[in-house]
């Protein structure tokens, strides 16, 4: 059978909302949290309508079989830029067309100068996910979710309390924490790790929206030893369903760590939750975090999305 590859254009955009419908429902019957209700085709032209995008498609006896778009998106804090597709920015029909299909995208991005790029597979599609393996990406990140539920609250010796305005300096230290652990081996995220006034910048406006974002302190003899916030993130793409809320950060002091304090604060929320009339929650963390990436899936969280990366030497 005939494959035909070429740039994506308006022309495609409802033949991929069709193939990301059959793609998302695939991933449904494996993950039942996931959302039922989606607009497809905004998705896909979502991802075709940010700045600079491109991309490719490819045709099996001109029928389209896969699309892969993706915009060039700011590099972090190191320059330059790096190509990104999102939640919606590819399925196909065959696995194997991702590599077809990024061979093809690709020539154009590196002619622009792009050295760096970051795809969004299901994480449930194994054969997709290897053919990106097989085309020199590695798995970076992973997006979660799971059912909240009542749990009973271990015995840590641990109070948790919402935060405050006064806890400024508390989400700004843990988050410092954060990025510390990501400079650290294996991470070796290279990013300069931002002053403390930075920080603080940062967090000032968590307050301003009670309906939106929720802070807990975890207290134990009298000292701040962890934190986690927790954010009502919009609804309407592939991920996030209705009644769900978002584990956005959470950090323990690295002084009590393996002692019960970040089990305290999964447990409070995740009971928090439910009892707010939250169905679901969903988080996300880096693989090569392995404190993160061990601990949250030891709490019941299962991938549903990896963002796979690939960078040019």
């Amino acid at each position: 059978m005939a494959l035909e590859l070429m740039p994506f254009a308006d022309e495609h955009l409802d033949d991929a909302a069709a193939l990301l419908a059959d793609a998302h429902g695939r991933q449904r019957a494996a993950e039942p949290l996931l959302p039922d209700d989606v607009d497809y085709r905004a998705q896909v032209e979502e991802e075709w309508r940010r700045e600079g995008a491109s991309g490719a498609v490819a045709r099996r006896d001109g029928v389209v079989a896969g699309y892969l778009v993706g915009a060039p998106a700011s590099n972090d804090n190191r320059g330059g830029t790096r190509i990104v597709s999102g939640l919606a920015g590819q399925a196909t029909a065959e696995p194997e067309l991702a590599r077809d299909l990024f061979a093809a995208a690709a020539e154009r991005w590196h002619d622009d100068g792009h050295t760096r790029f970051a795809v969004v597979a299901p994480s449930h599609d194994a054969a997709l996910v290897d053919a990106w393996f097989r085309v020199g990406f590695g798995l970076q990140f992973a997006y979660a979710a799971r059912e909240t539920e009542a749990l009973p609250a271990p015995g840590a010796g641990v109070t948790i309390r919402p935060g405050t305005r006064d806890d400024l300096v508390h989400l700004a230290r843990f988050d410092r924490v954060l990025w510390e652990l990501q400079a650290r081996s294996p991470s070796f995220s290279n990013l300069e790790v931002p002053d403390d006034d930075t920080f603080r910048e940062d967090w000032a406006d968590t307050w301003n929206e009670p309906d939106t974002f929720w802070s807990f302190m975890a207290e134990r003899d009298g000292e701040v030893v962890g934190e986690a916030l927790l954010y009502r993130r919009p609804t309407g793409d592939l991920r996030v369903p209705e009644q769900n809320v978002d584990l956005a950060h959470a950090a323990t002091d690295g002084t009590v760590r393996g002692s019960g304090v970040g089990l305290a604060l999964a447990a409070h929320v995740l009971t928090w939750a439910h009892e707010q009339g939250f169905r679901s929650m969903t988080t996300d963390f880096r693989s090569v975090n392995l404190l993160a990436s061990r601990f949250w899936t030891r709490r019941g969280f299962r991938p549903t999305h990896l963002r796979l990366y690939r960078a040019i030497p």
